[in-house]
């Protein structure tokens, strides 16, 4: 027993005719079968052959022989071929078998598989047969807006062929030449049962796709096998269409974006524009609006075109896919949109983006300034203050550090910029730099540069990230600089009478002590309006200033106003139990005040000096507020405005 053929190429074995159908009844027919029981034994041949019969006549085809190795060593299947030629019968029945032959022993023969040769094309029963519209309305006025309005499928009979069979076919040719140029059909239908009426529906959209004036509809029938008729005459009817778009021309970007062939995170900064450009398209109507479609994603609503360029931005959520950044080329199209029409697309363009930045992303992309980059540190060479610098740090200057971003890669740039001056100092991302590793800014910032910019309680240090192709901004660092020299301010003047050979505050002197000691803040030329004034006040228990007494400091601070600035600032230093009682006998103090502006230290003072003594004469007694003549309610003789008192 031999099995059955394995395949025939081009003949599916569901084909209870087992029709051989173009193309491969014009090729050699490939017939593939399995490996026989047992195959030839030593010593011994199997030939393998085709038998191709036709009306009983049987003719062998394509012999091959096998002795064991070769049979052993042979591909499965075992492919065997009728010739082209064997096909050439107009209408044939064939019994195709493969036979199996050995010396000695009788031939076997598998089970025969029929085949069916039809070459016999169908064809219409007069040649002037032609399609007809079903709807003798539509017939009559051909296609309108009306019809198409009104009709999504317009149904176009046949004429009826000879020797139909089931699952014939029949094709329509829509076209404004006739014969139909070029020869592809528009719509192809296959028939089930030989009673079924020949009637096609056209999609409408095939009839928008002519041009106004006189069109055309032929037709051709086909069988099963793959032969066809010749064409119908054709049947002409009249287009009368609202014309559609044509001629859309490849969406560009306006310029300047784009100029340099990439478009990066500045050109989205500065708006990237998608425009459907000049000169309008064939057969514009001013109700048609646009959608720019960037890689796949729509910029939605539909814009009214007002005119040619039209311009459509493109917002950074359309821009940017979500997931990784990578350098690619994104395509981009438009649909021209007509009320009761399907979109029209315009032909595609190609631009090559690139949003990777050196750092991870963030929010508010893609502005420059990204808030998840960590801010740098400034410490000063000279004083060693962090973010603060001082006189120390004036010649000396700062180190910069800052922490790596996510995911850092080689040959990435960090450059530094302090105030409005930059890039001063870089870092350059190594092989093997991790995120969040601490990093150097080489070189460090020189006292150079940092007393060119100035003294500022805030002065604004930050750094740019840039992978070549686009740069984000780290947050500010504010750096308290105060580097200048101090503006020398004249000492402050006591506002007491002083007695004595040594110049001694004591319980005499005018206005009286118990209710605060008095200093003068000099007015000076070099002091502005809204500048600051501190005054500092420190107590001694020696006459020279030696040896302080602890929480006798004292700090005051007041606004200078155009007053001051013509007749100084009296300051006042309170109260008396702690600031001024612990100085009593041959004791001394200091005051010495300093100027601020804008919040930053600019001047500082001579010291102010006064020594203390508030023994009686003769009596070896310290004198204490209500002794006589010292606070005992005869020295009110003077409004006390420092406190807001009268005493």
């Amino acid at each position: 027993m031999l099995d059955p053929f394995r395949e025939i190429v081009g003949v599916p074995e569901s084909d209870p005719e087992g029709l051989i159908v173009r193309p491969f009844r014009d090729m050699p027919l490939e017939c593939h079968i399995n490996k026989w029981v047992p195959g030839p034994t030593l010593g011994r041949t199997n030939t393998v052959e085709l038998i191709w019969s036709v009306g009983g006549v049987e003719v062998p085809v394509d012999p091959h022989q096998f002795d064991e190795a070769s049979y052993a060593a042979a591909p499965e299947p075992i492919v065997l071929h009728v010739p082209a030629h064997f096909m050439l019968d107009f209408d044939a029945v064939i019994e195709l078998r493969y036979r199996v032959k050995e010396d000695g022993n009788p031939d076997v023969d598998s089970l025969p598989r029929t085949l069916r040769l039809d070459r016999n094309p169908p064809s219409f029963l007069l040649p002037s047969d032609s399609p007809w519209f079903v709807d003798p309305d539509i017939a009559a006025s051909g296609i309108t807006e009306a019809v198409l309005a009104a009709n999504e499928f317009i149904e176009i009979g046949i004429p009826d062929f000879v020797v139909r069979a089931a699952r014939d076919q029949a094709s329509i040719y829509l076209s404004d030449e006739t014969p139909p140029f070029p020869l592809i059909h528009t719509v192809i239908k296959t028939f089930d049962f030989t009673d079924e009426p020949l009637i096609i529906p056209v999609h409408r959209d095939f009839f928008r796709a002519l041009p106004n004036g006189q069109g055309f509809m032929t037709g051709r029938a086909y069988d099963r096998s793959g032969n066809f008729s010749p064409l119908t005459a054709s049947t002409s009817f009249n287009v009368n269409l609202i014309p559609s778009p044509s001629n859309l021309l490849p969406p560009v970007i306006r310029p300047p974006a784009y100029l340099d062939l990439l478009l990066k995170r500045d050109d989205a900064r500065a708006g990237i524009v998608a425009q459907v450009p000049a000169p309008a398209y064939t057969d514009y109507m001013p109700n048609d609006s646009v959608v720019m479609i960037w890689d796949g994603r729509p910029v939605l609503p539909a814009l009214p075109i007002t005119g040619f360029p039209f311009s459509v931005p493109i917002p950074w959520n359309i821009l940017r896919v979500p997931g990784p950044l990578a350098r690619e080329e994104v395509p981009v199209r438009y649909e021209i949109h007509r009320a009761g029409r399907n979109p029209f697309p315009s032909p595609v363009s190609f631009f090559w983006v690139d949003w990777t930045i050196a750092g991870q992303d963030h929010a508010g992309a893609p502005a420059l300034l990204n808030p998840t980059l960590e801010r740098v540190q400034v410490i000063g060479n000279g004083s060693g203050l962090s973010n603060e610098l001082d006189l120390r740090d004036r010649v000396v200057g700062a180190s910069v550090w800052g922490r790596l971003y996510v995911d850092p890669q080689p040959g990435e740039v960090l450059a530094l910029y302090w105030g409005s001056r930059g890039p001063l100092a870089h870092y350059t991302v190594q092989p093997g730099d991790v995120f969040d590793q601490l990093v150097r800014f080489v070189p460090d910032v020189s006292g150079a540069d940092i007393v060119a910019e100035g003294n500022h309680p805030e002065m604004e240090v930050f750094y740019t990230t840039s992978n070549g192709v686009n740069e984000q901004h780290a947050p500010q660092t504010l750096v308290n600089v105060h580097v200048d020299p101090l503006i020398e301010l004249d000492a402050p003047k006591i506002l007491h009478t002083l007695l004595g050979g040594g110049n001694y505050l004591t319980c005499a002197s005018l206005p009286a002590i118990c209710h605060g000691v008095r200093w003068l803040i000099p007015a000076d030329s070099r002091m502005r309006e809204h500048d600051q004034v501190e005054l500092f006040w420190q107590g001694f228990s020696s006459n020279a200033w030696e040896n302080p007494i602890d929480d006798t400091d004292f700090q005051g601070r007041e606004s200078i106003t155009a007053e001051h600035l013509q007749n100084g600032v009296p300051m006042v230093v309170l109260p008396w139990e702690t600031k001024i009682e612990p100085m009593r006998v041959y004791a001394s103090a200091t005051a010495q005040y300093f100027l601020y502006r804008g919040g930053a230290l600019v001047g500082q003072s001579k010291m102010g000096r006064v020594r203390i003594d508030r023994v009686s004469p003769g009596s070896g007694k310290v004198c204490q507020p209500g002794d006589p003549g010292f606070c005992d309610g005869t020295d009110l003789q003077w409004l006390d405005t420092a406190a807001g008192n009268t005493v």
